[in-house]
């Protein structure tokens, strides 16, 4: 898949936000919103910080920037989000619920999100609303991050995901 420089400059500042949420003790995701073409706003995972399992990167940039990307999809305008990990089924629900034409995602979800699901197994009113998925862009990046994240961390699933990101392929 070919992206744009344009495209590696936004996953780029998801980037910097994941490793900013990554100091904070947070899952290293970061998330950015385009509107043609123009940085709207950046998000991180805020789980920990939180203490709740809604505060994805993805939902927190989307919540916080709602009511425009309602305005701008209702005018045509081209919007775009892009995450450092795949989506999570909640994020992307959101996203599909934002009519959000296009998702980017650097490094897959190994346990598995949305780039496996199949648009034809859904009601019409979600398959008219599908957007275009792309993934891979700036991928070992991301894949690095969760890795370093995850390493040191004791628990049955975090030594799961950790051996499931050390053998991916990118």
């Amino acid at each position: 898949m070919s992206f744009s420089d344009k495209d590696k400059e936004i996953m780029g500042f998801a980037l910097e936000e994941a490793k900013s949420t990554l100091k904070d003790g947070n899952f290293p995701i970061g998330a950015a919103l385009t509107i043609n073409d123009n940085l709207i706003g950046v998000g991180r995972n805020l789980l920990h910080t939180n203490e709740d399992w809604y505060s994805h990167a993805e939902n927190n940039l989307i919540q916080k920037y709602s009511k425009l990307i309602m305005d701008e999809t209702k005018k045509g305008s081209r919007v775009e989000l892009f995450s450092t990990i795949e989506p999570c089924l909640m994020c992307f629900g959101t996203s599909l619920l934002h009519r959000i034409p296009r998702v980017v995602f650097a490094c897959p979800d190994p346990h598995g999100g949305i780039a496996t699901l199949e648009k034809n197994n859904f009601p019409l009113v979600y398959r008219d609303r599908w957007p275009k998925i792309e993934r891979g862009l700036l991928a070992k990046d991301s894949q690095e991050l969760m890795i370093n994240f995850l390493e040191g961390k004791d628990t049955k699933i975090f030594n799961q995901m950790l051996s499931a990101y050390r053998n991916m392929k990118i």
